[in-house]
């Protein structure tokens, strides 16, 4: 005859210990978040193409909306920097085509940077070399870890250097 397993039933019945989940105060969660809001058109425009001159503000935004991706790939690439003068700079111009696909990426760019700079100017009634700095500052604080950015040195001389935050990080002088 089997017998009833009593002790295996009153083990497993017995409560084990109390376990808390509640915190004894609220949990404070820190998040630092920036937000940049755009309005987008729908408008189909060469990203490539020239700044003409007099191009309304909207239409040099839109260009620059579109070659947006292509200029973060070149800068994730190490290829291209921000200048201390708000524009971009080639750091390493590749071979061949896509050396001349690099220039004239980062030219279109300029031109329409240089566009808006001065209008901005114009706008606020600020001298172009102090809207070119705040512009430039403002780029080299958005920029990402690893990118090569133009930052003034104890000495007063520009340097380029990668923003920190990179495995990668180095320095060459540059003017």
């Amino acid at each position: 005859m089997r017998r009833f397993p009593w002790p295996l039933v009153l083990a497993l019945s017995c409560s084990g210990p109390t376990v808390r989940v509640e915190t004894p105060e609220p949990i404070a969660i820190d998040i630092q978040m920036r937000v940049d809001v755009f309005q987008h058109e729908d408008v189909t425009i060469d990203p490539l193409g020239d700044a003409a001159p007099g191009a309304d503000v909207a239409t040099i935004e839109s260009r620059r909306r579109a070659r947006m991706e292509e200029i973060q790939t070149l800068k994730n690439s190490r290829l291209i920097g921000e200048n201390h003068d708000g524009l971009l700079s080639i750091r390493d111009l590749p071979p061949g085509d896509y050396g001349v696909y690099v220039r004239k990426t980062v030219d279109a760019e300029n031109a329409d940077r240089d566009a808006l700079l001065r209008a901005m100017a114009a706008k606020e009634q600020k001298p172009l070399p102090e809207v070119r700095r705040s512009v430039a500052d403002l780029w080299r604080e958005r920029s990402f870890p690893g990118e090569w950015v133009e930052w003034r040195g104890a000495d007063g001389a520009w340097t380029w250097k990668q923003k920190p935050g990179s495995a990668s990080t180095g320095a060459t002088t540059g003017g």
